[in-house]
């Protein structure tokens, strides 16, 4: 991929099917081995869902989301808002909602391009901290976020429930915005 190729620029509703086929795409590659095989194998069949969620998100604002795209073709997404959990700062807090690259595009430069386009918008937005959620046996975004200078926070590990599986998820803190 030549950097020339790579645009990164804001989503619109129009957008919400790629965004859901980045989304499926990525999470079968990334959680392969991390969630079970028969869960990601049935992610297909939430594309429309997916797409709907998406659509209603952007189009009312809940998430702002920054695309990356080669020769018009959407290649990854990330996706900011106000922090969801409890006890947040309202306000203050945001929170990096999804962050999906199509494997083929791993290591390419094209997710640290979409990385700081979704940090551009946490300050656009005013937010002074920012948090993330990351499946804590998922060691290759974890690199990722520990060389971006993001932090896990002790003891804020919780369970999902993914597929009849129990992964567990660890929150990271930004360092200060601005």
């Amino acid at each position: 991929m030549s950097s020339n190729s790579l645009i990164v620029r804001p989503a619109t509703s129009a957008d919400a099917s790629a965004i859901a086929s980045v989304q499926v795409l990525s999470w079968q590659q990334a959680y392969a081995g991390l969630i079970p095989d028969q869960y990601l194998a049935a992610l297909q069949s939430s594309l429309l869902r997916r797409a709907a969620f998406w659509c209603d998100a952007i189009a009312a604002g809940r998430a702002h989301l920054s695309l990356a795209c080669v020769n018009e073709q959407v290649i990854g997404f990330i996706a900011i808002g106000a922090c969801r959990d409890e006890g947040a700062s309202a306000g203050e807090t945001g929170e990096v909602t999804a962050f999906y690259l199509l494997p083929r595009y791993w290591r390419t430069g094209a997710g640290r391009a979409l990385w700081a386009a979704g940090l551009r918008s946490l300050v656009e937005h005013r937010y002074r901290q920012a948090m993330l959620w990351v499946l804590s046996e998922n060691a290759r975004a974890r690199r990722f976020y520990d060389q971006a200078g993001w932090s896990p926070e002790p003891d804020s590990e919780r369970s999902l429930l993914i597929g009849g599986a129990s992964p567990r998820e660890i929150r990271y803190r930004s360092p200060a915005l601005s």
